[in-house]
């Protein structure tokens, strides 16, 4: 009887987060900093109140970088306080009101009382400079993510930070990629080699090569040897993607989160050296959080905010299924295709034609 009443007493539980919103939390962490740079720093929404601009205006009255500026338009976009007609961007009615200078019902005095928190900062400095500089390690004498990654306590803990999300995810992309029909994977910046795993897993037929330069390489030995999987179907290769040739032995490139944290230069790059690499009729397959604009709608609000994280601490972005299609269109794939996964993320596979040189 005391149970029950004590039962009785309890208020019903709130309902848990699922993985989703787990990871969200994570991947949103620098999108507040940016809607408070650009309210307090820019006063973004007085400027647009006043009269609408295109993206092109925007950056040269504010004199910020292309990249940057793009990831804030997203954002805006998703959550609401920005419309784009006919490439004019205009602040929608409650940006108007809350947001604006010229408004009395604005708050903007009391968002921008954070404007000198140092990550708010920060990211200013991102849209000012388009340089990140996020990566304050103690005892580091860098704050570039990519020297860092070559440092071998920063490097272990990204990979195994980056093994446990590919649990998560890994299973859906072997769900979504079809490898019944190839032979041979070349697992590009592939970390610890999970996403791999769990295609030799599916498939049986197929083998893999994890491609990492050091010291990451080692973390995937380990890793892999921790799985138990032979030697003949799983091993690594230390080079440097952007730099050491691509064996020419694979039927498909995997790049699973790996483009997103590059520019497009280097994006392209790496999608030509796929392209050259690969046996003909061979596939690339990006995995990743690609916002699809196919429809011409704004991104979904998660995913716009991912981009700002990697807009501050990289040096790419969210790619959009567009994007991606243009850089793989424009170094000879076709037959683009996208899927959706779990979390956010998305599959986007292009095919190299069989008559290919290369």
């Amino acid at each position: 009887m005391l149970h029950s009443t004590l039962a009785a007493s309890i208020p019903n539980q709130l309902p848990e987060p699922d993985i989703a919103e787990v990871i969200r939390w994570r991947d949103s962490s620098y999108a507040a900093d940016l809607y408070i740079a650009a309210v307090s720093w820019l006063d973004l929404f007085t400027y647009l109140d006043e009269a609408p601009a295109t993206e092109a205006a925007l950056r040269s009255h504010f004199q910020i970088k292309e990249r940057p500026t793009r990831t804030m338009i997203r954002l805006f976009e998703s959550w609401g306080l920005l419309s784009n007609v006919d490439g004019n961007l205009r602040a929608t009615a409650s940006a108007r009101r809350y947001l604006s200078r010229n408004s009395s019902e604005n708050i903007s005095s009391y968002i921008a009382t954070m404007k000198y928190k140092s990550s708010v900062r920060e990211i200013y400095d991102v849209l000012r400079l388009d340089a990140p500089d996020t990566w304050h390690v103690e005892r580091g004498d860098t704050t570039n993510w990519d020297a860092l990654m070559q440092t071998d306590d920063f490097a272990d803990l990204n990979t195994r930070g980056m093994e446990e999300r590919g649990r998560i995810f890994a299973p859906d992309l072997a769900r979504l990629l079809d490898c019944s029909q190839d032979t041979a994977v070349l697992d590009v910046g592939g970390g610890s080699g999970v996403y791999s795993a769990h295609l030799l897993n599916r498939y049986p037929n197929l083998s893999a090569t994890i491609f990492e330069r050091p010291p990451v390489d080692q973390l995937a030995m380990q890793c892999l040897a921790e799985r138990k999987l032979p030697a003949a179907r799983a091993r690594v290769i230390a080079g440097d993607m952007f730099v050491d040739p691509f064996p020419k032995t694979a039927s498909l490139h995997l790049y699973s989160h790996v483009l997103h944290n590059w520019g497009p230069e280097k994006v392209r790059l790496l999608l030509e050296k796929s392209y050259q690499s690969l046996l003909p009729g061979g596939r690339v397959a990006v995995y990743s959080c690609h916002p699809d604009d196919r429809g011409g709608h704004p991104a979904p609000i998660a995913e716009a905010e991912y981009s700002v994280l990697l807009t501050t601490g990289y040096e790419g972005c969210c790619y959009s299924f567009e994007d991606m299609r243009s850089l793989m269109e424009g170094v000879g794939f076709q037959h683009v295709d996208y899927r959706r996964s779990i979390c956010n993320r998305s599959l986007i596979t292009a095919r190299k034609l069989a008559n290919s040189p290369g």
